[in-house]
């Protein structure tokens, strides 16, 4: 896949916010709305072909009542979080 530029244009505000998540991610600042964007339009993209067939089933198995699910507070539980 290509890569495109673009300017772009934010207020200072903006901007120092911004710069003070990517240190918190010690990413620069370029790399940090590089990767904010590209992880903002994957949000927005077509689901996967093999997450589909994976929601389709687990559809099917919850209406024919064979779905096995773990209660959320037994899954903090596990992992020594609580609600």
């Amino acid at each position: 896949m290509g890569k495109t530029k673009k300017l772009i244009e934010l207020d200072d505000k903006a901007i120092e916010i911004l710069e003070k998540q990517a240190k918190l991610q010690k990413r620069s600042l370029k790399n940090y709305l590089e990767y904010t964007l590209e992880d903002t339009a994957l949000r927005y993209s077509e689901p996967s072909e093999e997450y589909k067939k994976m929601m389709d089933d687990m559809l099917d198995r919850m209406e024919k009542g064979t779905l096995k699910t773990t209660p959320l507070k037994d899954v903090l539980k596990r992992y020594g979080r609580e609600l």
